[in-house]
């Protein structure tokens, strides 16, 4: 992906600054290329929602992660959006509602690049150097259904291995947006931003973004569960 749509008919061609190393350019394009959009409707409750997911290939099936909370209706009733077409959802692989996850499985979409599944352990050197303060990272996703947009941020707190806290932009919308680390590495995905009060009520922070490590994603059920 090099371009996003800004209006009908019309291409902005997309340039990485010099000034990034070749890891965050690389970072930076895994980013983008395994972001989708997905949106959910509720015939019976007459609702929908629009949120983010990140592509995903497992062996040789493909699957979206994306948010539990955006599921508003079954399988059927939601579909993964990229460049203005839409693709069905296979099956509902797995929904865990307290870990706020989905993942899909889906058909090939032309136009996007699977990442692979991610290792799963936490307690390596690798994911210690992750859950480091101000390490910076970088998410895609379609808030306020404009996208694909991409930013950038940085760690700003842990609890535990449960949550990352990054300090970035987000919105509704953006919800199941893949994040990654600037040396590509999948780490998380974006589940809400967090909210405040002050003496003149709530206050929405938009700029502390709630993630939750992708290590706690099940990801045998893309070989167990998967529809042939």
């Amino acid at each position: 992906d090099n371009s996003f749509l800004i209006s009908p008919g019309a291409k902005l061609n997309i340039n990485y600054s010099a000034g990034h190393s070749i890891a965050k350019k690389r970072a930076i394009k895994k980013s983008r290329s395994s972001a989708v959009q997905l949106i959910s409707i509720s015939f019976k409750d007459q609702s929908a929602s629009t949120f983010s997911g990140t592509y995903i290939k497992s062996s040789d099936n493909y699957f979206v992660l994306t948010v539990a909370h955006g599921l508003q209706g079954t399988c059927a009733e939601t579909k993964v959006i990229y460049d203005d077409e839409f693709y069905d959802c296979v099956k509902l692989i797995h929904v865990d509602q307290e870990l706020d996850y989905a993942l899909i499985q889906v058909d090939e979409i032309p136009k996007r690049t699977a990442i692979q599944i991610p290792r799963e352990v936490p307690n390596n050197r690798e994911w210690r150097r992750v859950f480091t303060l101000l390490h910076e990272v970088i998410y895609t996703g379609y808030p306020n259904t404009i996208g694909p947009l991409t930013f950038s941020g940085e760690i700003a707190g842990v609890a535990g291995y449960r949550y990352i806290y990054i300090n970035s932009y987000a919105w509704e919308g953006s919800s199941g947006s893949g994040v990654f680390d600037s040396d590509g590495n999948f780490i998380g995905y974006i589940v809400a931003v967090d909210i405040g009060k002050n003496d003149f009520g709530v206050q929405i922070l938009n700029n502390l973004v709630l993630v939750i490590p992708s290590f706690h994603v099940d990801w045998t059920k893309t070989i167990t569960e998967v529809k042939q």
